[in-house]
């Protein structure tokens, strides 16, 4: 039988022991305990991979005496250097063991990992589309296009100048 001070649980075949305070940081945790107060919990729906870094999360602020610069400094710290698939992991672990401050400081790495992911694809997106069979005729031919467009512009502003000049000769004659 476990102490009073701590619990263990037990995820995917693996068993975990943490602090009570530190377990009761986890809304979904602390309500388990309150319903049936028993010595081993079992969370069906957790990773055995990311729930030592979920501990080591709910150990460092369940402690009371952890500064407000402590606590900044190890959430920067914690996610920091972490592949997109684990922060996804955590992202849906913290989700279903309700832990909010946890959730605040996956939410922004994992955005910055999704802006990168993005700009990637954009990316091999437009190396893909020059880079098939034919890539260099079909640049070739954008280029031509647009060269094409810029010179009837070029043309165009060229005629409407003109006639703007002989406008104000016309101007100038009969005044």
């Amino acid at each position: 039988m476990a102490s009073a001070t701590k619990l263990r649980i037990r995820v995917e075949e693996e068993e975990f022991v943490i602090s009570r305070s530190a377990a009761t940081v986890s809304r979904t945790i602390r309500t388990m305990l309150e319903d049936d107060p028993a010595d081993v919990i079992t969370l069906p729906n957790i990773g055995s991979r990311t729930f030592p870094m979920i501990i080591s999360y709910l150990e460092k602020h369940a402690n009371v005496y952890l500064s407000d610069e402590e606590s900044s400094n190890f959430d920067n710290e914690f996610a920091s250097g972490m592949d997109i698939n684990v922060l996804k992991k955590l992202m849906i672990d913290a989700y279903y063991l309700n832990i909010e401050g946890l959730k605040r400081v996956l939410a922004p790495k994992m955005a910055d990992k999704m802006k990168i992911i993005s700009a990637t694809w954009k990316y091999k997106e437009l190396r893909d589309r020059y880079q098939t069979p034919g890539w260099k005729e079909r640049l070739v031919e954008t280029y031509m296009k647009i060269d094409w467009a810029a010179e009837d512009v070029r043309q165009r502003r060229k005629r409407e100048l003109e006639e703007m000049e002989e406008q104000t000769k016309k101007i100038k004659i009969n005044n």
